[in-house]
This record gives C-alpha cells, structure tokens and sequence, in this order.
C-alpha cells in the first residue's frame, strides 16, 4: 500500500506538471524561505538543509522573519527563467500568523489545505494548458502526525492487529488550535479513526472545530467534545491521542478540568484492561519530556516526541518541493532526530546557563 508521502507526491501533480524539465535544472541554489513571527529559534532550516544535503542538491532553507505577507509574495511572483536564477523562490513554508492569511496568496489549495482551513507549504506546478507556474498551498502537519503514528509500533502489538485496534477505539485531540485541526484530519483520513474525543479549555475551541469540520462532505468521523470530568470516566479509551498544548500547569478553571480529563481517559485503560495506546506530544520546547509526555510513559503509554511529527512533515515538504522521495527515509528521520535532539539539548544547556 503506498505511503501517505507516496499519495501527497501523486495527488501534488493533479494540480499540474513538473517544472523541472528541459528549461528548468534541480541543479541551481534555488531558495525556500519560511515565512513567520517570532520564528529565530526555528530548527527547520537545520532539517531542511540536511535533506537537500542528503539528495545533492545546492538549494537553501532560510527563515524569513516578518509579520509582513508581503514579504513572502513577492518573491514568490519572480518565476524561474532557464533554471539559471539562484534568487528565484520555488517552493516555501509558511507558520504562524500566517497560515490561514497566507491561504487567499496562492493559486490553490489542496485538499488537505481546504478541510483543514490553513496551510504551511507552498509548491509549484505547471499548469498542463498554459504552461504558467501555479502556487499551491497545502499542509503537511497532517502527514506529519499520521507518520508519528504509523512508523512508532506500539510494542503491546505485531502486524496488523495494532492498525485495527486504532479504527476500532476513540482518538483523543486535547487542545483547540491549529494544529489541533490537522490532527483531527491525519487521526480520521490517514488512520481510520471514526470517533474522536476533543478536549481542550474552552468550549468555544471544540464547539468551532466540530462546526468546521462539519462542512467538509468527506468527512465522516464523530467528534465528540467532552469538558465534564465525570463523563470521561464513562468513556471508552482512546487508543491514538494527540497532546497539542503548550507545556504550563494549569491556571484557569478550563485549563484544570481539561487536565484532569485527559487524565482520566489515558487511566481508563488500567481500569478497563485494555491494551495502551499510543501518545504523540506535540510540544517539544523548552524541553522534549514535557509534562504530559512524562505522565503518559509513565502511566504504560507508547510515547512520540513531537519532533518526530516535525521532521516527517518537513519530509513531506522535501517530497513535494523536490518531486522524489527518498531512497530510504527511515533513516534519513533516524539522522534527523539526532541533530534535533542535539540542538535541543544545546538551546536548553545554554539557557540554563544564562539562567
């Protein structure tokens, strides 16, 4: 069966052909700027550059630091001409704030793009008619979360049992933000998740997510917002969870109750006997081992650090950017999550440090 990278380079050229071809060389330093605010400590540059390292090309990740969309566009107009022009822009990723702004600057959306209603990935086709670059946005956070899933065997299971049980049992998604949504995506598109609990501090968040997810034909799964502490005890455990808040204790009353939640659902499965499943934490600064990354392992959970679900989407983007995947791209992320984990640890020693 081919891989959620395999399917997104395929669908990618529904949207039009190769600009690589007789005029246009991968052989020039093209640029692939991220556009965002605050975004300095950003490590993607780091992963980015390895990987085109990895594939012998001279193209250069950078960050573009501005609240400033324009900034952005207008390096995006300037097409490529002979191949030979190392400042053109041929691809780009783009973070907050402006990945839901960034959606109307872009010639179309994918489909991901579309249900998720925010992009972090810009790629270029050929439209098959005319022959003039198109801009498409779409958003590899989901493949990324569906990767963390798919490539982290929980060790309870072998073969296909481990696939089943999780189209069988609840997802959970605890948080209401952005990334929250392009989980809801990966857990019911990419991993057959047909019940997902939603959890976060304010009823509002999950009231706008299932409002939103409501309006895409294609989506079928039930979302379920719970926000009583006494109904997740109810509740059959989730099998596959996505942690997508930032690592701070509680304050507010929502933030409490959300906490004890999450808890309760991950303790339903000693008290039920049934098997743990597996956490993705998507936090992963200041520190990897956040909090709640902590409480799971402990508790029997298999546990993702999030920056694995950061690399398999930079992955994508190499994919859709490059037009090849990689010969072997286990190891390629084997390599990247040590160099992730040294920045890590050195951004952490240093901060101590000054501290």
């Amino acid at each position: 069966m081919a891989s959620e990278l395999s399917k997104a380079l395929k669908e990618s050229f529904e949207h039009g052909s190769s600009i690589f071809d007789s005029t246009t060389s991968r052989n020039v330093s093209f640029q692939f700027p991220l556009l965002g605010f605050p975004i300095k400590h950003s490590l993607a540059p780091v992963v980015h550059n390895s990987m085109f390292h990895t594939k012998g090309l001279p193209w250069k990740y950078h960050l573009l630091e501005s609240k400033d969309i324009n900034d952005l566009r207008t390096k995006l107009e300037v097409s490529p001409s002979g191949g030979q022009d190392s400042s053109v822009t041929i691809g780009a990723a783009v973070t907050m704030p402006h990945k839901v702004s960034f959606m109307s600057h872009v010639d179309e959306l994918t489909t991901e793009g579309r249900s998720i209603g925010a992009i972090n990935t810009i790629f270029t086709r050929l439209d098959q008619k005319t022959g003039t670059l198109r801009r498409i946005g779409t958003n590899t956070d989901t493949i990324g979360i569906a990767r963390s899933f798919t490539t982290t065997p929980n060790p309870l299971f072998a073969g296909e049992t481990e696939p089943q049980i999780g189209r069988e049992r609840p997802a959970l998604v605890i948080g209401g933000g952005g990334a929250s949504r392009s989980a809801v995506f990966a857990l019911h598109h990419f991993l057959g998740a047909k019940e997902i609990y939603l959890v976060s501090r304010l009823k509002s968040e999950t009231d706008e997510i299932i409002s939103w997810f409501a309006k895409s034909p294609s989506f079928n799964a039930k979302l379920r917002a719970v926000h009583d502490l006494d109904e997740s005890k109810a509740l059959t455990t989730p099998y596959y969870i996505v942690g997508a808040i930032p690592d701070i204790p509680p304050q507010t009353p929502g933030e409490k109750t959300a906490h004890a939640i999450t808890r309760e659902l991950l303790a339903g499965a000693t008290r039920a006997s049934v098997p743990k499943g597996v956490v993705l934490e998507m936090c992963y600064h200041p520190n990897i081992r956040t909090t709640f990354y902590e409480f799971a392992e402990q508790s029997g959970w298999t546990v993702v650090p999030g920056t694995i679900a950061m690399i398999w989407q930079a992955v994508a983007q190499q994919v859709l950017w490059t037009e090849t995947e990689f010969v072997n791209e286990i190891a390629v992320v084997d390599d990247l999550k040590k160099i992730v984990e040294g920045k890590i640890a050195g951004h952490t020693q240093t901060h101590e440090a000054r501290i």
